[in-house]
């Protein structure tokens, strides 16, 4: 596919297929989003008001196995922009995103890691703190970099209102709470113990999650139950709601701290009282590493302004960040494209 109107045609028929990992989009949201990025998209084929941008390439997608989210967009922006593409899946699969992609043969998608690929011009990495590192020192000097590390989300609460607690539960478990949008921990103004009551039910209703836990995962939900029920023997300032006989879903309301912290995943939630000050200084160093925040009502976003989080949505809408999401507070498109200038 050569020209940009072929590349366009053909996202645009595979919609049925892409919107459900990218976000809806049609012919027109794609050249408005080129146009958002790069001025304007006749740029990937002429000269406009002195400048051209050309498509990096090749392009390493390394994706984790949390969830086939990343592989998609990832190769989507690729394929938009006319980058020629490698994709490094996990070693045991990515079967949704391995299926379609060997329908349509455009790029080459591999579970090991041939040595060909260690010059790529742009490596597009996710994963956790080892899979970087590693990466880094195993590519070539010359291969630029995008990282995106392990990062989290978190909601902040300072009115309740009808279907809250059911649309926080939907951002906590969907896709097994094992993405970086997934809800880990929520903030609360006013009384906490009730709020977390209404979650834990609405965590309940929404029946077993259609992603498992890992086994790690499982058994640091345990230990981490386990860790609760002992501060609360004594006597810390918490309580413990959690799934009947499975590790499907955790609340510990945690009333002795305000640090933003990961948890174990698998479903588990902590929630704390809204600080007075919403800062680095009483949230703790994670916040560098926080996605999104859910903030509810929507109109108290400017309470976030001292950790200026990428993103800001409502709550039930993390998992659907829109396909001009901007991962990590970057750019996508514009990482991948080479600029030229005349004159």
């Amino acid at each position: 596919m050569k020209t940009l109107a072929e590349r366009i045609g053909f996202l645009v028929s595979y919609r049925h297929t892409l919107e459900k990992w990218v976000g809806a989009y049609d012919a027109d949201t794609l050249v408005k989003w080129l146009d958002a990025e790069i001025g304007d998209r006749r740029r990937l084929e002429e000269w406009v008001d002195g400048a051209k941008v050309e498509p990096r390439g090749p392009v390493l997608h390394v994706v984790s196995g949390n969830t086939p989210h990343a592989a998609f967009q990832s190769v989507f922006r690729a394929i938009l922009l006319g980058c020629r593409s490698w994709v490094k899946v996990p070693t045991a699969g990515l079967l949704e995103f391995e299926e379609w992609a060997g329908g349509i043969n455009l790029f080459d998608v591999r579970r090991d890691l041939p040595e060909e690929w260690r010059a790529p011009e742009v490596a597009v990495i996710y994963g956790g703190a080892e899979t970087l590192a590693f990466f880094r020192g195993w590519l070539s000097p010359e291969t630029r970099i995008i990282p995106h590390g392990p990062k989290l989300s978190a909601a902040f609460v300072f009115a309740n209102r009808e279907g809250l607690a059911a649309d926080l539960a939907a951002d906590i478990l969907r896709y097994g709470q094992r993405g970086c949008l997934s809800v880990r921990a929520v903030y609360v103004k006013g009384e906490v113990e009730s709020f977390c009551g209404r979650l834990a039910e609405a965590l309940g209703k929404r029946g077993r999650p259609k992603i498992a836990p890992a086994f790690s995962e499982a058994g640091g939900v345990r230990n981490a139950r386990e860790l609760a029920r002992f501060r609360i023997a004594n006597g810390a300032d918490a309580s413990l709601r959690e799934s009947p006989g499975s590790v499907d879903w955790t609340v510990v309301r945690d009333g002795e701290t305000t640090l933003l912290t990961p948890g174990p995943g698998g479903g588990f939630v902590t929630v704390m009282p809204m600080p007075e000050e919403i800062s680095e200084a009483t949230l703790g160093v994670e916040i560098h590493f926080l996605s999104t925040a859910v903030v509810e009502p929507i109109t108290e976003a400017a309470r976030l302004d001292g950790i200026a989080p990428p993103r800001i949505c409502a709550a039930g809408k993390v998992q659907e960040p829109g396909i001009f999401w901007h991962p990590d507070g970057e750019m996508p498109l514009a990482g991948l494209v080479r600029w030229r200038d005349l004159g």
